[in-house]
């Protein structure tokens, strides 16, 4: 998974002011004023796509605030019907360690306040020991401010969660289940 991850050049695309297409994250309308904000959604969105895994998306919810639209789905019984399993024992480290296995997982963050975005980003495969996920949580590839290949979730996520605690709760890990149809 790790190498299907890079292939998709997520620090070169669905770069933070550009309107993108959100498969491909090449910007498309120079001139746009709306919908240029972070593509975190639209990245997952995509990956997922291309894995043949649904997640929210558009067509189905606009691209404005589909982090937030993704976390609540994610929570719901269509997500689980899809395929999705909420992580909720020993979040951080089982998230880790089902991306290092090759399982696709995500990271949710609402945002409290409902015209903001939230922020969703996938684990990213890779070797780390487990005091440093107790310390900055799991490895993340994300698009938003900082797009990355390979980030800390605690940075990844640091404009959102202030009071960052490696026992937040605000964070919710979610994986696909290949054993489910869609």
């Amino acid at each position: 998974m790790q190498k299907f991850y890079l292939s998709l050049h997520v620090d070169s695309l669905w770069i933070t002011g550009h309107h993108v297409n959100w498969e491909t994250g090449v910007p498309d309308d120079p001139n746009a004023k709306k919908d240029i904000g972070s593509h975190c959604s639209a990245f997952v969105a995509a990956v997922c796509k291309q894995k043949g895994i649904y997640i929210l998306r558009p067509p189905q919810h606009d691209t404005e605030l589909l982090a937030n639209a993704q976390y609540f789905w994610l929570h719901s019984a269509d997500a689980t019907l899809k395929g999705w399993k909420q992580i909720k024992l020993n979040a951080m480290e089982r998230a880790q360690q089902l991306a290092d296995s090759g399982v696709m997982v995500v990271a949710s963050y609402k945002n409290s306040n409902p015209n903001w975005s939230g922020h969703i980003a996938l684990v990213m495969p890779t070797e780390i020991i487990s005091d440093s996920i107790a310390a900055s949580g799991p490895v993340v590839i994300q698009a938003g401010r900082i797009n990355a290949n390979s980030i800390s979730l605690k940075r990844a996520f640091g404009h959102h969660i202030k009071n960052w605690s490696p026992t937040t709760k605000d964070i919710s890990f979610y994986y696909y289940d290949a054993r489910k149809k869609q």
